[in-house]
């Protein structure tokens, strides 16, 4: 097994983690904004912890602004999908989110692998990113447009997470096209996703008077952050090689939300979705 696929299966299991969070955020009725306030101030300093022990501080100055650019870039399409999948699931079922993004999610970045970065794919890595796209579709019924709450409109916002998630993962893939420091992105992504939240929750928090539930919201935001700069670092790894494999790969930390949500908070599952569940399982072998 390649390096890259090893960081790639490792993102998958703590990125999966790490959706499992937005779930908690809708369920427990969080403000979004202000949980990521807080995440972002703990995943800035861990990462700028690990940057100044990685980095070798012999980044050009042009190499640094590019960095910067493409983590404004890589970070503004982020934060938008974590506002977006999080009103998702606040409407839809996570069993039914999740399966769906991981449909959209590697359709569009299989595109921009090939068609922009000219990175090629082995038959059976084909057949392995078609099974993965096409298995989720068995999802979309007539039951299930019964049992959500307007099952239409909010997978039209599943396919917004995905396109920008895609162009998000877009930029990640830069820094190995460009060369430059891995760490340096980490940190000044994270950095900027700090600045990013502390906007978005003056501008939200000044013009929305819900009431928001802040128990244990500190130390939720402190642990589901911890993950992410976990899960962030090994996509970032897993970046060097195939694009669209990785984030393929990647897109199996579905199985873990799924899993999670019908344990804790019992959401609708039967044999078809298991079905779902499975083949996504089998699929990832050929990957391997």
């Amino acid at each position: 097994m390649e390096t890259w696929v090893f960081y790639a299966i490792l993102s998958a299991l703590t990125g999966g983690l790490y959706n499992f969070s937005y779930k908690v955020i809708a369920q427990r009725k969080y403000d979004t904004n202000l949980s990521a306030t807080y995440s972002y101030v703990t995943a800035t300093f861990l990462a700028g912890v690990y940057c100044f022990y990685k980095w070798s501080f012999n980044l050009s100055y042009d190499i640094f602004l590019t960095t910067l650019f493409f983590s404004f870039i890589n970070i503004s399409f982020f934060y938008v999908s974590v506002i977006s999948r999080v009103e998702s699931m606040k409407n839809i079922d996570t069993v039914i989110f999740y399966p769906l993004y991981k449909t959209f999610g590697p359709l569009i970045v299989t595109a921009v692998s090939i068609l922009y970065f000219w990175e090629n794919l082995s038959f059976k890595e084909a057949i392995g990113i078609a099974i993965g796209i096409m298995i989720p579709l068995m999802l979309i019924t007539k039951t299930e447009n019964r049992i959500q709450k307007n099952l239409k409109l909010w997978i039209l916002l599943v396919l917004l997470t995905a396109v920008v998630t895609s162009f998000s993962s877009a930029a990640t893939k830069m820094i190995y096209v460009i060369d430059w420091s891995p760490e340096v992105f980490l940190f000044t992504s994270l950095f900027l996703g700090t600045i990013y939240s502390l906007i978005w929750y003056q501008f939200h928090g000044k013009r929305n008077h819900h009431k928001y539930k802040t128990e244990w919201i500190l130390k939720f935001s402190f642990f589901a952050w911890i993950i992410h700069v976990f899960a962030f670092f090994t996509f970032i790894m897993a970046m060097s090689g195939n694009m669209a494999i990785a984030f393929t790969i990647n897109s199996f930390s579905i199985l873990v939300p799924i899993i999670l949500s019908i344990i804790f908070y019992g959401e609708h599952f039967n044999m078809k979705k298991w079905m779902v569940i499975a083949l996504s399982i089998v699929s990832i072998l050929l990957f391997i």
